[in-house]
């Protein structure tokens, strides 16, 4: 996690910061936000944003989706997402 990161999860930003992390979708890029599907940390798929697994890095994803095989296609992709403090802190 970047220094920044780790400062606004120890409570030094304001609710409205936004930090930009890699996640692995799972489902068709076009479609809406609402029906987006997310790799959770324990490999399996979820609609909850909050348990998306995140990462720092698109290297870390792609070891994770290695670890876990987990192959991309068309449906299953690395991505970035923007998350608020209030979202880093579950």
């Amino acid at each position: 996690m970047s220094p920044q990161g780790v400062d606004r999860l120890r409570g030094k930003g304001t609710a409205k910061t936004k930090q930009t992390l890699f996640v692995i979708y799972a489902g068709a890029q076009q479609q809406v936000a609402s029906g987006t599907c997310y790799i959770a940390q324990d490999a399996s798929p979820t609609m909850m944003r909050s348990k998306a697994a995140r990462f720092d890095s698109f290297a870390d994803a792609k070891k994770f989706a290695e670890k876990n095989h987990i192959v991309f296609n068309a449906l299953t992709y690395i991505g970035l997402e923007d998350f608020t403090d209030l979202e880093m802190q579950d």
